[in-house]
């Protein structure tokens, strides 16, 4: 029997600010060298690039923000040392740096053979999707942001691909638009929704975001890869289909709140056998000193712990031994 397709998930990566300080001092494969050969390994590596990739300092010219991320250059071999294949740009930090610094973002991920969605020189660019093949499995990804409306892409204008997640039958009405500009693109065995939703720190997803995320499975989606809550959520299987509510930081330089411990986050690794999901494996990772490091034994279990309230509360049974976590499709605690 072939092997399954294995596809490796994280959540969103930040290399700007003191994050791009270390790049430029420790070298850019610094932020993601202790968990780049698990990242490399998988036949396809996905994760929200959170930061714009430019050298420019004109900020976006909107309403002044907090937080403004942009990273070196270099940084784009931090993604390809760890085998980054695919990421989403709809996020509410792509043009920190406005219309250049996306487009210098563009330009540093064509280069080094990366592939994207959720941002573009128009509106039907960043909802266009992205397409990679594994294997013989054609994988297609649609990304979208629901804040920051000001960074929404228009019928001429560059930006991100923004959507109003409020108006669910409207939500719904534009994922199955997707899946039809997928279908048009050549299709998919494994259509991926990303999106960037939602407020910061919450251990559970509110019930319009499952009802969301139930519908895009529904309608036609593989799987739903969710982020930016900064802490990770509890994974769901509607119908088979994996749904990750939040995947949680991968890399960063934010400061750590103690009762969400936003350092400590996962990968999540998918084993896939044509359409159908065989098992994911869970692999808990540590932000420490700018770096993503496999969790040691303390912080793991906090992760385990934690990932297994949160999986319980949406029906979701999670499994290990003593050296693995993993689920499996019918492990449903319902």
């Amino acid at each position: 029997m072939d092997r399954p397709v294995r596809v490796m998930v994280g959540g969103d990566v930040m290399l700007g600010r003191l994050v791009g300080e270390i790049i430029d001092a420790r070298g850019a494969t610094y932020p993601l060298a202790p968990i780049a050969e698990l990242m490399r390994g998988a036949d396809l590596t996905l994760v929200n690039l959170e930061c714009a990739i430019t050298d420019s300092t004109s900020p976006w010219p909107g309403a002044p923000k907090a937080f403004y991320f942009g990273a070196p250059p270099a940084a784009v071999k931090t993604l390809t040392h760890a085998g980054v294949d695919l990421v989403s740009l709809a996020n509410n930090h792509t043009l920190d740096f406005d219309v250049q610094g996306l487009r210098d973002t563009l330009r540093h991920l064509a280069r080094a053979g990366i592939a994207w969605a959720g941002a573009g020189e128009n509106a039907a660019a960043a909802r266009a999707p992205a397409l990679v093949e594994r294997r013989g499995l054609r994988f297609a990804l649609v990304a979208y942001c629901d804040h920051q409306e000001d960074f929404a892409a228009g019928p001429d204008t560059p930006g991100i691909a923004w959507l109003d997640l409020h108006d669910e039958t409207a939500a719904v009405r534009e994922f199955e638009a997707a899946l039809g500009r997928v279908r048009s693109a050549g299709g998919a065995d494994w259509p991926i929704l990303s999106l960037h939703w939602g407020p910061n720190f919450l251990f559970a997803p509110a019930a319009p975001f499952v009802r969301l995320a139930h519908a895009a499975v529904d309608v036609g989606f593989a799987m739903v890869f969710g982020h930016s809550a900064h802490n990770f959520q509890g994974v769901e299987l509607h119908r088979g289909r994996p749904i990750l509510y939040s995947a949680g930081d991968l890399v960063d330089d934010y400061a750590v709140d103690d009762g969400f411990r936003n350092d400590r986050s996962l990968l999540f690794e998918l084993e896939i056998a044509g359409t159908t999901l065989r098992q994911m494996r869970l692999h808990p990772v540590l932000i420490d000193d700018f770096q993503a490091r496999p969790a040691p034994d303390t912080d793991s279990e906090w992760i385990v712990r934690r990932l297994t309230e949160q999986c319980a509360g949406l029906g979701t049974r999670l499994q290990r031994d003593a050296h693995e976590v993993w689920i499996e499709p019918g492990s449903s605690t319902i």
